[in-house]
């Protein structure tokens, strides 16, 4: 699939593609960072969403066993995806579907 070069992994990843959320796109970070921690800071840096929207969102991933959290790093609170053993399926299929589709131009 062919991407312009200023389109964002945030709003290209196979999540965030197909469904275009929120959710998604902290969900694509798993394919970027693996189980790496993250802190709240880092994920909407790295979403582009706001801190708001990304607290709302490790709230519910946490309650879900989507992601832990970790240690905490001075007053900060890092987290680590389980999402790899909980979601391989549907990352999987988003990614052959992202790929398979006709490019937009």
């Amino acid at each position: 699939m062919s991407k312009t070069a200023t389109t964002r992994y945030e709003d290209a990843g196979p999540l965030a593609s197909l469904f275009g959320s929120s959710r998604a796109k902290v969900l694509d970070q798993i394919l970027i960072v693996g189980n790496m921690e993250q802190t709240i800071s880092m994920l909407s840096h790295s979403t582009g969403l706001s801190l708001k929207t990304v607290r709302k969102v490790v709230k519910e991933f946490v309650s879900k066993e989507f992601m832990r959290p970790t240690r905490r790093i001075g007053n900060v609170q890092a987290f680590s995806f389980d999402v790899e053993k909980r979601l391989p399926n549907l990352v999987q299929w988003a990614i052959r579907y992202q790929f398979s589709r006709p490019s937009k131009r």
